[in-house]
């Protein structure tokens, strides 16, 4: 119990921590012209950095100096790949939409996670649990995003800006869809082969090549040169990044940790109550406002995952129906012939 709520505890200060960093990341303005930091391919790169680092320290302590896991490069480059996009457009997002709305919109991963399951792995089915965790899901994001103020003259009706935004977070949900099954579908594969991996395998392999792939978008469009002169201009943003990419690199281990002792659904309830607690922080540090209609929508959220499951498991306690009594007088009497000629045929008797 007390490793359960020093390994909560952590998840929700990490990552409200990482929560409130990212949006300084994005929205803090520096100078007098109140310039933004924009390059989010560089803030993917420093996070990479920092969470592979932080997996190869944990692996490396723990006798394990084989990172790859035995895994062929070409499963994690495309679970890399998909870690990357939904890192980067859930960041690209911010630039548009404000972080209540984007964390509400994002806990919609629920959907393209569950159909990704069912392509990846097959033998996962639908049940009534996550079809009405989905739809009060969708429900919830379309009722907070009908909500008409913001804070800071900032509004959320459906012009170009809020469109854009949308359409961002909504790629950074397809990618989600596919490196978390995929994540499992590797898994799965390892196990077969006898070669067991570690969370640890995937936090460092995941974000390995997410950062090759980050450098090499920063080289290309000349990125890198400008946060130089950016962090020339404003070195205060340095802190700012840092503190974000530890937050990050912490929450993580907590996650996995968490993940490997207690299962997924302590997880997916810790996290939760994290992003709830990442909302209301936003809300009072930033200066956002939310109405009664957004309030709402925020309830229908967070409870979509609890009620959820409590309705998935009224299903499961409904009685099946039973045979017929001469139906179940005919099963019985066939087992009982059955048993009774294998017991003959291995004691040597008659057929």
């Amino acid at each position: 119990k007390l490793k359960l709520a020093f390994l909560v505890v952590g998840v929700w200060f990490s990552w409200t921590l990482f929560g409130w960093a990212m949006e300084r990341v994005t929205s803090t303005k520096f100078g007098e012209d109140g310039a933004k930091f924009s390059y989010t391919w560089t803030v993917v790169l420093i996070q990479s950095i920092g969470n592979a680092s932080t997996a190869a320290v944990v692996l490396l302590t723990t006798g394990k100096r084989n990172f790859t896991g035995d895994v062929p490069a070409r499963d994690w480059i495309i679970a890399g790949a998909a870690f990357m996009g939904a890192a980067n457009f859930g960041l690209v997002s911010l630039h548009y939409i404000i972080f209540p709305m984007q964390v509400l919109v994002k806990s919609c991963k629920a959907i393209p996670v569950m159909f990704g399951e069912v392509i990846f792995e097959r033998h996962v089915k639908l049940t009534a649990a996550k079809i009405i965790s989905v739809i009060m899901l969708c429900t919830g994001v379309v009722t907070f995003t009908m909500g008409k103020k913001g804070g800071k003259d900032e509004t959320l009706e459906f012009d170009k800006k809020l469109m854009i935004g949308l359409v961002f977070v909504t790629m950074a949900l397809l990618c989600d869809g596919i490196y978390g099954p995929y994540q499992n579908r590797i898994k799965t594969k390892a196990n077969e082969r006898g070669a067991p991996i570690t969370a640890y395998h995937n936090m460092f392999n995941m974000n390995f090549w997410q950062g090759v792939m980050a450098l090499f978008v920063c080289v290309v469009t000349g990125e890198l040169p400008k946060v130089a002169a950016f962090m020339s201009t404003h070195p205060s943003i340095i802190k700012i990044i840092a503190e974000y990419a530890a937050a990050m690199a912490l929450g993580q281990v907590f996650i996995f940790q968490l993940q490997a002792s207690f299962g997924a659904l302590v997880v997916t309830k810790t996290t939760t109550v994290r992003k709830l607690i990442s909302v209301l922080l936003s809300v009072w540090y930033f200066g956002h406002s939310l109405n009664a209609m957004q309030w709402s929508g925020v309830a229908m959220v967070f409870l979509s995952e609890p009620l959820g499951k409590m309705v998935g498991d009224m299903f499961k306690r409904v009685e099946q129906p039973r045979a017929p009594p001469c139906v179940r007088d005919i099963e019985a009497e066939l087992t009982s012939s059955l048993s009774a000629k294998a017991a003959a045929k291995e004691a040597g008797g008659p057929k």
